[in-house]
């Protein structure tokens, strides 16, 4: 859970006054947005999907409530937010879901967007994405608003597949100390394994053929990607 602001957290106005009236519409819309910014940022964190208009509708509807008593969560690692405040309530929940519902008066509409469409356009957002918007009543008055999306679907990591192609086990061994010492060339790699130079540098060739090894122009070899996903795969 992550909490992101109740009525004590940073009031932008004095106890009981709405933000329109103590700064302007200007300021009720720059608090809007801010808690908008600041509470999609923190569900993004946390890995979830539910959409920015979604919260900015949600947040936008605490003008309704006069931003009393207001307290923005984040759930379910970022899936689920839930908005809640100690405002007037919302009597008809059915109705507030409809297209144009609105129960703002002339003052706060001059901080709301559109029509008052934007728990409807919350719920058909989230309904596109599988999830589902609750309007329940607050403890004591107001109203809890949550929006959830279900968690993305984690898909277990496919096993790698077999390699096609099977190396000796000294070849095997080429390889690894190709990896490990690269750049390298023939005398090195001999020293190691303690045959004749001559002999790595015939299973090289067959590593290069193999598409497992490079060779730059000073003779000396690395391992490509090929090499190293066939190392992964065996290993």
């Amino acid at each position: 859970m992550v909490p992101l602001a109740s009525q004590g957290d940073a009031p932008a106005y004095a106890p009981g006054e709405a933000p329109g009236e103590a700064a302007g519409g200007t300021a009720t819309r720059d608090l809007i947005e801010q808690l908008t910014a600041r509470a999609h940022s923190l569900a993004q964190e946390e890995g979830g999907g539910i959409p920015l208009n979604v919260f900015r509708e949600l947040i936008e509807n605490l003008v309704h409530a006069s931003f009393s008593g207001v307290v923005i969560t984040i759930l379910d690692r970022g899936n689920t937010l839930r908005v809640s405040d100690q405002g007037p309530g919302i009597p008809d929940k059915d109705a507030a879901l409809r297209p144009g519902f609105t129960t703002a008066d002339a003052a706060n509409k001059r901080h709301i967007r559109g029509v008052g469409s934007g728990l409807f356009v919350a719920q058909r957002t989230l309904t596109g994405l599988g999830g589902t918007l609750e309007i329940e009543d607050n403890l004591g008055r107001g109203t809890v608003i949550t929006a959830r999306i279900p968690p993305p679907i984690e898909s277990p990591l496919a096993p790698s597949p077999a390699p096609e192609y099977n190396l000796p086990e000294r070849q095997l061994k080429v390889l690894l100390l190709t990896v490990e010492l690269a750049p390298v060339g023939p005398t090195r790699i001999a020293q190691e394994l303690g045959v004749s130079t001559s002999t790595v540098y015939r299973d090289l060739v067959s590593l290069e053929q193999a598409g497992f090894v490079a060779c730059r122009p000073n003779g000396h070899r690395s391992a490509t990607d090929a090499g190293l996903a066939y190392i992964g795969a065996v290993m």
